[in-house]
């Protein structure tokens, strides 16, 4: 009795799975019937109607299982060339999931805790809860990533709690995220207040402190804020913050080196156990290149952390900034969007000019909004193109196709009628002039459309399309913005006005207009870089570096007729703080050349670059720099009060390390947690399924074996 219900469960399960199935195809169903009458004519001429039917006369099974097994083959073949598709909708049971969140930055170990203890009650903690639930591990830093206990370093240069919690809230949407556990010790000394973000979390907040929260004796360089660029003899103003605890009635001096020699002292008089005090200096610009500011405090003998007593910033210092120009005939929000986000990077200065402009060279880009509605502005526009300087423009509401097109550059315009599309922004994967990062690739699917007319542009190729138009769900072949530089000078387009509401859905968002910022700036950069005949070009991939990260130096060359040349070894003398030489090779990478240096000490780094092509040395020369990883030295008393904040507004609850087991069972335990039941639909295509290759196959060679065994050829 009890094998017969098994059984009569076991059917029902299949039968159920089996509903689940189907199968469709792009054409009509009686185009299956066509198939069947494919394979029963194709089986009926070759077995009924031939010769063969008279051969196997003496075996009447014969005259059937082939005619059959012919017949099936065919017609299965038939309806593969439907593309048939197979469909799966059933359900799934997903577990519960807990994010267990990881800090990894270096003052974790500088506590008593070690980087094996943690690792140890961490692999505990998740085989206590695969018991029920499924576990991610993400280790945070200067970034958020999914780890293994056992690749847990404790070596990163910052904490950014907020950042991680982001990631968590962006990685598990429409999952069932049970709740979050955090193992940190509170310190945040980079990104914004984790406490924002934690408002907006659905699900609890486990928090484990690690750390020491004991206030020890301590003098420290808390922060130096400063401007990373200045301009050769400008002033430089920086603000140097000094923090001190249980020094009172001590005193200190402070002293301020500039590319090593002294720039300022002053006495400092602690006045209270738990002291704070500014002091704002300023210094001169008075070498181009990357300039060493030092601050360098008095180091007692009681103090528990001696390491923040220093703190090491650089100045880069520049010859001017690029001049970007902004002409309109009138107001609009674009020309504001626009100045605020070019002057954020302080190599660019962009100014506005409504109704007055003059054409100058010292312009390195001029941005045209709204333009080409009269015959005066297409005069202005050719005298900037004969003046060789690049021009952007911001197509509006006025812009006239056919002025447009009597312009000397290559790209022209043609009207399909009056009115506009409202055009959401689509990224081009096969653009070629510079790289977007992927959040901001991601964050531009989510910006709203710009009203852009509606035509077409011809005459670009579609590697300078940076962004295509999409109207509704539509994906369409016309720019939204490209650049090209085939005429006599770059050229940008961007062939809708609206950019101001990016800017404010990017900061909605993300809270911040990072990607906005890298988006527009890349493509100023691209259009304001001035032509460059050097034939041997090598940089870095950023200006400054921390300590622990890979620098990579990147090279180009080329002969005399400006092609890219490859296979060519190119000398690098690298000359640290000290004065010390070390002398590394560039090989090529493609077109490119490639150069990582590993396990650079901090400190201002020079290099000179060199190889020979045709009997011609060709030379090049940079520097960057390696900035200490002063951050988590400056602060190493663990913030539990900030741990029990997170966990009392999202209804989570804080214990210390050595409780962490005990959270683990309690989370096992706990009832709210479920599991959900999901729908789940899959698609594949039929023809890819290995089965069905050895079913045909099958078919094919029984036919062939019956054959031969009944006489046939």
């Amino acid at each position: 009795m009890h094998v017969c219900c098994i059984f009569h469960l076991n059917v029902s399960l299949i039968i159920i799975a089996l509903l689940n199935w189907n199968i469709s195809i792009a054409y009509p169903w009686w185009f299956v019937l066509l198939c069947l009458v494919v394979g029963l004519a194709y089986a009926a001429i070759l077995y009924c109607k031939s010769s063969n039917s008279e051969r196997f006369a003496e075996y009447k099974w014969v005259q059937v299982v082939l005619p059959v097994l012919r017949f099936c083959l065919v017609s299965f073949l038939a309806v593969l060339l439907l593309g048939p598709v197979l469909k799966y909708a059933g359900f799934v049971t997903q577990k519960p999931i807990i994010a267990v969140l990881v800090d990894d930055s270096k003052s974790i170990v500088q506590n008593e805790i070690t980087g094996e203890q943690i690792a140890t009650s961490l692999s505990a903690l998740q085989g206590e809860l695969a018991q029920k639930y499924e576990v991610n591990t993400i280790s945070y830093s200067s970034v958020a990533q999914f780890v293994t206990a056992d690749k847990l370093t404790q070596k990163g240069s910052e904490s950014d709690l907020s950042q991680v919690l982001r990631f968590v809230n962006e990685h598990y949407v429409n999952q069932n995220l049970g709740g979050v556990i955090l193992l940190g010790d509170g310190i945040y000394n980079a990104g914004s207040n984790p406490r924002f973000v934690a408002d907006n979390f659905k699900v609890p907040i486990y928090t484990v402190g690690l750390g020491d929260t004991t206030i020890y004796a301590d003098l420290s360089v808390n922060n130096v804020s400063h401007n990373s660029l200045a301009y050769l003899g400008s002033d430089f103003p920086f603000r140097i913050e000094v923090k001190a605890n249980k020094l009172s009635g001590k005193q200190a001096n402070m002293q301020v080196l500039l590319n090593g020699k002294t720039l300022a002292q002053k006495t400092i008089v602690i006045s209270k156990d738990a002291f704070y005090q500014e002091i704002d200096l300023v210094a001169q610009a008075a070498k181009i290149g990357q300039n060493k500011v030092e601050v360098r405090l008095t180091t007692f003998d009681n103090e528990h952390n001696k390491a923040n007593n220093a703190y090491t910033f650089y100045v880069d210092v520049i010859d001017g900034k690029k001049k970007v120009g902004i002409w309109a005939a009138s107001p609009h929000p674009d020309l504001g969007m626009l100045r605020t986000t070019i002057n954020t990077n302080e190599n660019y200065e962009a100014i506005i000019s409504l109704g007055k402009y003059e054409v100058s060279t010292d312009f390195d880009l001029v941005i045209l909004h709204n333009w080409f509605a009269s015959q005066a502005e297409l005069n202005l526009y050719e005298k900037l193109v004969s003046s060789g300087i690049p021009v952007l423009l911001v197509a509006g509401d006025d812009f006239n196709g056919r002025i447009f097109n009597a312009g000397s550059q290559d790209i022209k315009y043609t009207s399909r009628g009056r009115g506009v599309n409202a055009a959401l922004p689509l990224v081009n994967g096969n653009f070629e002039y510079f790289d977007l990062a992927p959040e901001v690739v991601s964050s531009i699917k989510k910006w709203p459309p710009l009203q852009a007319s509606f035509g077409r542009y011809s005459g670009y190729q579609s590697s300078d399309v940076l962004l295509y138009q999409q109207i509704g769900a539509v994906a369409t072949q016309e720019p939204l913005a490209l650049l090209s530089s085939t005429g006599k000078v770059r050229f940008g387009l961007l062939s809708g006005a609206g950019l101001w509401q990016w800017r404010l859905a990017e900061f909605e968002q993300n809270g911040s207009h990072d990607n906005v910022n890298a988006l527009i700036g890349k493509m100023v950069q691209y259009l304001a870089v001035k032509a460059d005949k050097k034939l041997l070009k090598v940089y870095p991939s950023a200006k400054q570096y921390g300590v622990g990260e890979s620098v990579t130096l990147l090279g180009e060359l080329y002969n005399q007729s400006l092609d890219a040349i490859s296979g060519q070894e190119i000398n690098i003398n690298l000359k640290d703080g000290d004065g010390k030489v070390y002398k590394h090779t560039m090989t090529a990478s493609g077109s490119q050349y490639r150069l990582v240096l590993q396990n650079l000490a901090d400190g201002a780094y020079q290099y000179t670059a060199s190889t020979t092509v045709g009997g011609v040395k060709l030379t090049d020369n940079g520097y960057f720099t390696v900035l200490g990883q002063q951050k988590e030295l400056v602060n190493l008393t663990a913030d539990f009060n900030l741990l029990r904040g997170l966990s009392k507004s999202t209804g989570g609850e804080f214990v210390p390390f050595a409780a962490m087991a005990s959270l683990g069972k309690d989370l096992v335990e706990n009832k709210d947690l479920k599991s959900v039941i999901t729908e789940e639909n899959k698609l594949s295509d039929l023809i890819k399924m290995k089965w069905l290759f050895w079913l045909l196959f099958g078919l094919l060679g029984i036919e062939w074996f019956v054959r031969k065994w009944a006489g046939g050829y």
